[in-house]
């Protein structure tokens, strides 16, 4: 747990060196600093409760505070490894976080606490371009069998249409003779004669 907070305070300090030199973006550094900080002392609190055998138990999903609706947090960029793209400094960091989670105790760590998964998965968003570790990996649910899509459809009320009534006689085209090309009553204006 000690290189993650280490991890984290060097990345601070390079966003907010970046943030002092780069007027136009220390807006968006300020915030991300902020979040960094929030997430480093929120894992730093489950790894020790982790330890002591003391871990609050998930929420259920769904049920959420009132008052956690009514915070209006600005949202950061969302494309993947955008601040390893804006300041080039922050790389470094994104690939400690990676070889970090490649240690056995720290993944026996993010896989028993669900909610330092939630705390890291933006962070290594924003960091790196590659794809998640595969602790991250969501599981997937294979005790029920799916259904072949034709069993599916058999269960299906197909509607039927309703018959329509002929109001009036189908239409037909005038019979004309071989070679004719198009003959009105009466007279026939196309020819010479």
């Amino acid at each position: 747990m000690k290189n993650l907070i280490a991890i984290l305070t060097d990345l601070r300090a390079a966003i907010a060196v970046r943030a002092a030199r780069d007027r136009a973006m220390t807006a968006l550094l300020v915030l991300v600093w902020g979040r960094l900080a929030r997430a480093a002392v929120r894992l730093e609190r489950l790894y020790g409760l982790w330890l002591a055998g003391r871990l609050p138990v998930p929420r259920k999903t769904g049920l959420r505070n009132v008052s956690a609706r009514m915070i209006v947090r600005p949202k950061l960029p969302g494309r993947r490894g955008w601040l390893a793209l804006q300041i080039w400094e922050t790389r470094a960091y994104g690939s400690q976080l990676q070889h970090l989670l490649a240690d056995p105790g720290f993944a026996a760590f993010v896989a028993a606490v669900p909610q330092a998964g939630r705390v890291l998965r933006p962070l290594l968003r924003m960091l790196t371009v590659d794809a998640l570790p595969a602790i991250f990996a969501k599981p997937t649910i294979s005790a029920v069998p799916r259904q072949p899509v034709a069993d599916i459809a058999a269960v299906k009320v197909k509607r039927q249409r309703a018959a329509r009534a002929a109001v009036w006689p189908p239409k037909r085209l005038p019979e004309l003779a071989k070679g004719a090309w198009f003959a009105p009553p009466g007279k026939n204006w196309g020819s010479a004669g």
